[in-house]
């Protein structure tokens, strides 16, 4: 038991099985790649599951498809079938390589919003009424009494499936909007049989499932309750539910068997930001610990859940029982070992960029690309990195993720390995993006212990790399990680002394000076690049740009409106200045991750700081602003937009000079990161692996 952690890496009875730690990884599936064509599990798949038992995850929970899926109706997303007991093998797998690893792993079939009445049609939205809250999300189809003995049964079957394939436990999903949360809330059930109007009658479908699964498995077999207490929806029938009537279905869950109350925050509909960046870790836990309260099982808190110190808090404060989560695991499958072993600062940290959730949006809910973990989708297929047939000497130019990446995973393989940053420290932009998203630190910090672990993996910093150097330094191969070449734009005024860019802020922090027009700016860029050289933290730089008159003032015209425009945006808008966002495309924030995107630009619609200007091409910079073009339905419109600070922020293009010129030499080379293919995080993170792989 770890004695930093000593709740959180301590046992916890749930029904008749033991849990060996308090953290369980909340219902997912991996979808496209994972599944075969027959709807079993990959080989990646059951190496995605063998990862985290080995890791000490105490319960991993899987999502199963109830319902036979066909090539003809293959179902909203790819998952194992779990319908009959021609499914048995391959969901015995699943388990086999949990249990060989002392973890537990719990079936949930997967009834959300969709279901279908039989094989030989398609799945669609169901629920105690039509009632839909978005347009986008429906038409729901209200269920008949025949439909809900149908449906129950459909369940039994497929949970009957799950224990006999030697699973730990079944969940029930009574949450997040899902068929059984519909009939649950007030919100979306307007029914006036048993199965509606007082709250006795709308659990009761829930509590149903619950008892007559039950009576089916026995008295100590789990049964886990995924359910959402607070909804954050409201429709012309009323509102979700909120704390107070929450408190209220404790009792009916408990006394129709639930063994454990996983909660799940709002459903998939709400508005109300819940899992992204700006909500603090353990923010929910305001939840749990009003439904344990009340509550004679033990309680699960997820959502926003990353950080082993909150969890631990979290616990010791009464909280919660448990700690639920999915991220956390998806970045570091070890997270629990690592607690349990005292090496918290050996956790690769979820930095909340959301990029697993942005890719679950689309159709085929592929999980390939994480910030912090290169191992998913194809890179899952095998164990671990292949051992060099040869080991090489390998030069890494750039120390951003790419290249520290690619430098740790090519000195896993056996290759001498050496990294050259041409600046003062490691991080490439991520020491910048630090700046604007805190979390983003996580990274730099998870980067230098690792370095520190491996000190096979040697560094040169202050280095540029130039085709001179490589052919002093004679690798067998160069991964070229250099960044991106900043995009510009071509106005007159661009040089004007008010004017900055995202990569002048990056060199002064890499310690090189900035030129600009004027003496001030000649004596505060060379000040600022000598101070920021010696002592740049992240916290430094956004406390100094939240509060310091320079280089950003009062009023701020910010040009792109994009990933870093809004990133920008919402600094300067938090601490006060007036901003300007202008963007040539239809939209402020195109590029921003699907999970973030609607709450960054509502935020700066809402914000009295904030003019959004879409649509809108700048003419010419001038000492007070910017002059531009607006297209409206009207037609063109100029506009004059007064800033005292003129920022260019369009992100980055292609940088392959280096790697051209080492390619010409016959040098082997590998391109990776912004300077291939400016992206996310996670973009360069997969990038980095896959070149440290192929090296």
């Amino acid at each position: 038991m770890g004695q930093q952690f000593p709740i959180l890496s301590s046992p916890i009875q749930v029904g008749g099985v033991k849990l060996r730690n308090r953290m369980l990884t909340t219902s997912m599936s991996p979808g496209a790649g994972y599944v075969d064509e027959e709807f079993r599990p990959t080989q990646r798949f059951l190496n995605y599951l063998e990862e985290r038992a080995a890791g000490q995850t105490a319960l991993i929970t899987q999502t199963i498809a109830p319902l036979k899926r066909t090539k003809e109706h293959p179902g909203l997303s790819p998952l194992p079938g779990g319908w009959d007991d021609d499914c048995i093998e391959h969901l015995q797998k699943m388990a086999e390589v949990v249990h060989r690893h002392g973890g537990l792993i719990a079936g949930q079939p997967y009834f959300v919003h969709d279901w279908k009445t039989k094989v030989d049609e398609d799945e669609k939205p169901w629920g105690p009424s039509d009632i839909s809250i978005l347009k986008f999300m429906g038409p729901f189809t209200a269920m008949t009494l025949e439909h809900i003995a149908l449906f129950k049964q459909h369940f039994l079957n497929c949970a009957r499936v799950i224990k006999e394939s030697g699973w730990d436990a079944i969940e029930v999903m009574a949450g997040v909007g899902g068929i059984l949360n519909r009939f649950l809330s007030p919100a979306t059930n307007n029914r006036t049989d048993q199965y509606g109007g007082s709250l006795e009658n709308r659990v009761r479908l829930a509590c149903e499932v619950i008892s007559e699964l039950r009576a089916m498995v026995g008295p100590d077999y789990p049964i886990l309750v995924r359910w959402s207490p607070v909804e954050f929806v409201k429709s012309p029938n009323g509102e979700g539910h909120t704390i107070t009537e929450a408190l209220k279905v404790v009792p009916y869950l408990e006394e129709a068997g639930a063994d454990l109350h996983n909660l799940a925050v709002g459903w998939h509909e709400t508005s109300v930001p819940l899992t992204i960046k700006t909500i603090p870790d353990g923010h929910w836990s305001w939840i749990s610990n009003r439904i344990k309260a009340v509550a004679k099982k033990p309680v699960v808190t997820a959502y926003r859940e990353t950080d082993p110190y909150v969890m631990e808090k979290i616990l010791a404060e009464g909280k919660a029982d448990v700690i639920g989560g999915l991220r956390y695991s998806i970045a570091d499958p070890a997270f629990p070992r690592k607690v349990v072993e005292d090496r918290p600062d050996e956790i690769a940290m979820c930095i909340c960029c959301c990029r697993c959730l942005d890719d679950v949006v689309s159709k085929e809910l592929p999980l390939t690309k994480c910030g912090v973990n290169a191992r998913l989708g194809a890179e899952l297929d095998y164990k671990a990195p292949p051992k060099a047939d040869k080991p090489k000497t390998v030069l890494v130019a750039g120390s951003g993720p790419a290249g520290l990446v690619a430098a740790l995973t090519a000195a896993s393989r056996g290759h001498d390995v050496t990294i050259a940053e041409a600046g003062p420290r490691i991080g490439g932009s991520v020491k910048m993006s630090s700046i604007f998203s805190p979390l983003h630190e996580r990274l730099l910090k998870y980067y230098k212990k690792q370095l520190e672990l491996h000190p096979e993996v040697k560094i040169r910093l202050n280095t540029p790399v130039t085709p001179a150097f490589v052919d002093s330094f004679l690798p067998d191969a160069v991964i070229v990680a250099i960044g991106g070449e900043p995009k510009g734009i071509d106005v007159p005024g661009v040089d004007g002394p008010n004017v900055v860019t995202s990569h002048d802020f990056l060199e002064m922090l890499n310690g090189r000076v900035v030129k600009k027009k004027g003496l001030f700016n000649a004596v505060a860029w060379r000040a600022g690049a000598v101070f920021l050289k010696l002592y740049y933290t992240p916290t430094l730089g956004r406390e100094m740009a939240k509060r310091s008159p320079w280089p950003l003032g009062k009023s701020v015209a910010i040009i792109g409106g994009g990933l870093p425009g809004c990133e920008l945006g919402e600094l300067t808008m938090h601490s006060g200045r007036q901003t300007a966002i202008i963007e040539e495309g239809k939209k402020v924030g195109y590029d921003v991750g699907a999970s973030d995107r609607f709450h960054v630009t509502s935020a700066f619609k809402k914000s009295e700081y904030v003019d959004l200007y879409p649509a809108t091409k700048v003419d010419e910079i001038t000492g007070s602003g910017v002059l531009a073009t607006q297209q409206t339905p009207e037609g063109p419109k100029e506009v004059v937009i007064n800033a005292k600070t003129v920022a260019v922020t369009l992100g980055f293009q292609p940088n392959p000079g280096l790697a051209e010129a080492l390619k010409q030499k016959g040098i082997p080379v590998w391109t990776v990161g912004d300077c291939d293919d400016p992206g996310r995080i996670a973009d360069a993170t997969k990038a980095g692996y896959q070149a440290g792989v192929e090296v």
